[in-house]
């Protein structure tokens, strides 16, 4: 570590000392690290399906809260079956791009909006997934009014995988669910960011962040707890997914969440992969586990029907 480095961090550790030693000053910190944790992510997504040389509508739906959401609908010609595709926090519908790419080849449609203050869509803050369920289910009732007879599987990745456990209880039945690097508990997820993701300083303030941030989204940290909902998507057979690499959302934690699941269920540990780059790290295996795993249950489901 250079001197200038040394010392931007030894200036760091002795404001956030300054800070904790001081009772207004804690509170001050902890308001302001949790308005920064809950910031909108405004951005126009980008690249669009053009990139791959898809053809794509741009649409929009309206949640129960009244937020108005901004998304693609990527449509194979003769599509058998509908896949929603809900990106991770900081991001946007480009997010899920690359999916779209080899599920729109594989024939599915594909339909891809952005979370509530994220991309182009409304909102005032995030809330880690919890409030991003009723995005969730607003999407997928406007995929059930627009393609009523065909199957509906639902991909989420990190934050969207989240949402869609939170609002499973809430949805239309779904024939298939794609949980991508999820969180096991808010909480753990926050430990594990600080001194990578985050300043090792939040530590400090980690209950008082908290506790206001508790306060702002009026929700207690307990429900913001994805392994306390994973079971809600009973009968849909769901398959979670994590990289071998993930710190965030690690094997153990797909593990413990997989435990709580209802058959039938599936588990897949992509090797050398993190949490940033499944697509891309995963390859041939990450893109062979997905759409197997669609077309044994979703071609049930069509010959069901």
């Amino acid at each position: 570590m250079s001197r200038l480095s040394r010392t931007g961090f030894w200036f760091k550790e002795v404001l956030a000392g300054l800070a904790a030693a001081s009772g207004i000053g804690y509170v001050a910190t902890a308001y302001t690290v949790s308005r920064w944790l809950t910031r909108t992510s405004r951005s126009r997504p980008y690249p669009t399906p053009e990139r791959h040389g898809l053809p794509f509508e741009n649409v929009e739906c309206v949640t129960a809260d009244g937020y108005r959401l901004r998304g693609w609908v990527v449509e194979p010609p003769a599509a058998r079956a509908t896949v929603t595709l809900f990106h991770g926090l900081r991001h946007n519908r480009a997010q899920t791009l690359d999916r779209i790419a080899f599920l729109a080849a594989a024939g599915y449609r594909c339909v891809a909006f952005d979370h509530r203050a994220h991309g182009q869509s409304e909102g005032r803050r995030t809330s880690f997934g919890y409030n991003e369920s009723r995005d969730v289910t607003a999407v997928l009732e406007t995929v059930r009014q627009r393609w009523p007879h065909q199957p509906v599987a639902a991909l989420g990745i990190s934050m969207g995988a989240a949402a869609l456990c939170f609002a499973a209880g809430q949805l239309p039945r779904l024939d298939a669910v794609l949980l991508e690097s999820l969180y096991h508990d808010l909480d753990s997820t926050f430990r594990k960011r600080i001194g990578t993701r985050f300043p090792s300083w939040f530590r400090r303030f980690r209950r008082g962040v908290i506790w206001v941030t508790e306060r702002r989204l009026g929700l207690r940290l307990e429900q913001i707890a994805p392994v306390n909902y994973v079971d809600g998507f009973a009968p849909a057979p769901v398959l979670l997914l994590t990289g071998s690499a993930d710190g965030l959302a690690p094997p153990s934690d797909s593990e413990r969440l997989f435990a709580r699941c209802p058959e039938p269920r599936e588990l897949a540990i992509i090797p050398d992969v993190d949490h940033t780059n499944m697509v891309e790290g995963g390859g041939h295996r990450y893109r062979d586990t997905i759409l197997d795993f669609l077309e044994r249950n979703l071609r049930r489901v069509r010959r069901a029907a």
